[in-house]
């Protein structure tokens, strides 16, 4: 593949403009503009151009493009097609507006027709730069080099393994890591010195059987129990009537065979097991669908000894495929309530501190599918102090073996935590299945009396998504009780101020101006002074309602007492994921999780479809208490004029003792930067990144350690991918 083999002399750079060989091939209509530039629409998700001048000879090219649209993102392509036209590679370029993109693309025989495909959905866009550049194979190979390097990716020295790596960076998922090289490299570097002390802490392991266990399943579960590193402990099987009699009689061979094995039937559960329960030991909850790994009990004892007011610990895990080959790691969150009201992410494999389990926890293990989730809310009821008592190890302590069946759990489920809020004093909570899905929708109840939410617009004219963000609100909202303020920041345009001057006649619209330079956090503290309403919700104007259900979702949540800011599920024009909620920490600042995954994804561990907390949720569609909102000072006007202005907020709101919440059920479009442009001047740049400064500074996002997203996820790509090699301070216990 290099130009040393094929003979060829790689000139200097040469470069070939692009956009006068541009012809549309299909779903495209161009319209010259005053400008002179043509303003070209995207009529399908097809949309390309061939270029008429195929004559590039075989080597390596840059291609540059810099694209305006009334898009944020474009998922733009180049498509290589074959000489005969029965092959055809398509190398993607993300492609922000007003930006210029560059990747590398490769002509392996020479001749090959080239395509551009600017958008993969309906939009309108003017090509203001579109070069082809002719490099050497010496630029290609260290261009190659930097973006695998800058995104903590390994290097290969083969042209053909690297060529493929970087090509594999423009997909919308990136690079997967290897789960194999992550186990030999990365993993045993986290672990602790583990110095035992068999004096210190006994462990109660409680293996319950039900009858869809097999016998293999309970040997290798078995197994792993007596090859723990960790000497002090004790197994306790428990039996349900319906047990296999192979597997009965294997059981009490085992018994015999190791004083520390102990079989408890069902018809001696009432008697022999409330012995056990008196005892002091930890009690470790082991269903025979996972082994334990070696060093498990002698990391929770490590956790313990230097967490004493530990009451439940659960950790990560992983899945043993068909070959014994570890795969599929699920890296949790640290405790989640709503996550964990919506989806049980904790999993079956929980060590409880002595005196938190009791008899009857047991007593139905094998009738409710869901009866660990069912424990695990009983052992809730009896904290005080849940999140200092419930900790989590981000370590695999567990491979699991198989899987209960999702439909017939997330019933079960349903049926326990109905029970939960009704026995806690909240009967009006109501829990929802949704059709395909694997999570529960936790429905909150409302005050008697809808309280007033006061929604803040700020605008400076931008007409029509001013006029799609107010109608959309106005003709979609179910919830009645809202009054809008449109903060109008110096519009000029007549036909703006004329709407302006038609919104003022709506009973619930007020227009107030604000006659300052543009500041997002200045403006909307000056809006909140004019609100009425307890409820305060920042929304961008170039948001569109879509759900009519939106409001009522968020203020449910909003007015619960330990919840902060409340976000939305937003999405592109195209239907891809905008906001899911924001993980700090994320290229050194913040970022959203699960950026372009498309709409009816469920993401990582079911996560696109939970309501969980977050650390941070974006303000152009949030909702927050007003108290709450002057209780932290509001928006930061001096140092977060423009970006990070709601992470702060939020992780202000965190710190005062609140939670932030993000829920999928209230869905909204985002035409995101439509209203105020993209920061690509070297003023506003120069503003971005003093405003990253600040944030770094006050709260040390460089270190990457937020609680709701796994030190061992990517931190360079928003997307829930493994990282490898970025450096992560994982913590033993958070």
């Amino acid at each position: 593949m290099s130009g040393k083999r094929s003979g060829i002399t790689v000139p200097h750079l040469t470069r070939y403009d692009l956009r006068p060989l541009l012809r549309p091939l299909e779903g495209l209509k161009a319209e010259t503009g005053k400008d002179g530039y043509i303003t070209w629409t995207s009529t399908t998700s097809q949309s390309k151009f061939c270029i008429a001048n195929n004559s590039f000879s075989r080597g390596w090219y840059m291609v540059e493009v810099l694209l305006d649209s009334d898009q944020s993102y474009l998922d733009a392509a180049f498509i290589l097609q074959h000489k005969g036209g029965r092959k055809s590679q398509k190398l993607r370029l993300p492609i922000r507006n007003g930006r210029m993109s560059k990747r590398l693309l490769w002509f392996a025989r020479g001749g090959e027709v080239l395509q551009f495909s600017p958008s993969q959905s309906v939009c309108k866009f003017t090509i203001r730069h579109l070069t082809l550049v002719r490099v050497s194979l010496i630029f290609a190979r260290d261009r190659m080099r930097s973006r695998l390097k800058s995104r903590k990716l390994r290097v290969p020295f083969r042209i053909t393994n690297r060529w493929a790596y970087y090509d594999a960076t423009f997909r919308p998922a990136g690079v997967k890591v290897s789960y194999r090289d992550w186990v030999k490299k990365i993993e045993p570097t986290f672990w602790p010195e583990l110095v035992e002390n068999y004096c210190s802490i006994s462990f109660s392991i409680i293996m319950p059987i039900i009858n869809t266990d097999t016998l293999d399943a309970i040997k290798d579960a078995v197994d792993s129990v007596c090859a723990q590193i960790h000497r002090n402990w004790k197994l306790f099987i428990l039996s349900s009537a319906t047990c296999n009699k192979d597997i009965y009689f294997w059981l009490n061979e085992l018994v015999c065979s190791d004083n520390r094995i102990e079989l408890i039937g069902c018809y001696e559960l009432s008697n022999e097991f409330s012995n056990l329960i008196d005892t002091d030991s930890y009690h470790l909850l082991c269903p025979p669908r996972a082994v334990l790994a070696p060093k498990a009990l002698s990391c929770f004892q490590y956790v313990l000894q230097s967490n004493p007011q530990a009451k439940v610990i659960y950790s990560d895990e992983d899945k043993l495929n068909e070959s014994g080959r570890r795969c599929l790691p699920n890296f949790k969150s640290a405790w989640n309530p709503d996550l964990f009201f919506s989806d049980n992410y904790i999993g079956e494999f929980v060590l409880f501190a002595p005196s938190l389990l009791e008899q009857s926890n047991f007593i139905d293990f094998n009738l409710e599918q869901a009866w660990d989730y069912s424990l695990f809310l009983q052992v809730l009821r009896k904290l005080k102090h849940p999140s200092r008592e419930i900790i989590h190890i981000p370590r695999i302590l567990f491979h699991r073996q198989s899987f209960q069946d999702p439909v017939t759990y997330v019933k079960s489920s349903q049926r326990v935590l109905q029970k939960y809020f009704n026995e806690t004093g909240c009967s009006d909570v109501s829990i929802h299945v949704e059709n395909n899905y694997r999570v529960l929708q936790v429905c909150w109840p409302l005050k008697m009396e809808e309280p007033l939410v006061s929604l803040l617009i700020p605008t400076r004219d931008m007409l029509p998504i001013l006029r799609q963000c107010i109608d959309s609100i106005l003709e979609k909202t179910a919830y009645q009780n809202y009054e809008i303020l449109v903060l109008d920041n110096q519009s000029v345009k007549p036909e703006t101020l004329n709407y302006l001057s038609h919104l003022k006649k709506l009973p619930n619209v007020r227009v107030i101006k604000y006659d300052a330079p543009f500041n997002y956090s200045a403006i909307n503290n000056f809006g909140v002074q004019h609100t009425r309403g307890d409820i305060i919700g920042l929304i961008n104007n170039d948001i569109e309602v879509i759900s009519p259900n939106w409001l009522k979702e968020m203020v449910t949540h909003a007015i619960r007492p330990d919840i902060g800011c409340v976000g939305a599920k937003l999405y592109y024009s195209d239907g891809r994921i905008q906001h899911a909620g924001v993980v700090v920490g994320l290229g050194s600042l913040a970022g959203h999780v699960h950026k372009f995954y498309h709409r009816h994804e469920e993401g990582y561990m079911n996560r696109l479809k939970c309501t969980q907390n977050f650390s941070a949720v974006t303000a152009a569609c949030m909702l927050v208490r007003k108290s709450i909102y002057e209780k932290v000072g509001g928006l930061d006007e001096k140092n977060f004029e423009v970006a990070f202005n709601d992470v702060d907020f939020c992780l202000k709101v965190k710190e005062a003792g609140y939670r932030n919440l993000w829920t999928p059920w209230a869905e909204m479009y985002h035409h995101e930067s439509i209203s105020r442009g993209i920061d690509n001047t070297p003023e506003k740049r120069a503003r971005f990144d003093r405003e990253a400064i600040n944030l770094k500074t006050r709260w040390s996002t460089h270190e990457r350690r937020d609680p709701y997203y796994s030190p061992f996820l990517t931190h360079t790509r928003e997307d829930f991918t493994l990282g490898l090699n970025e450096g992560a301070k994982a913590p033993l216990w958070r």
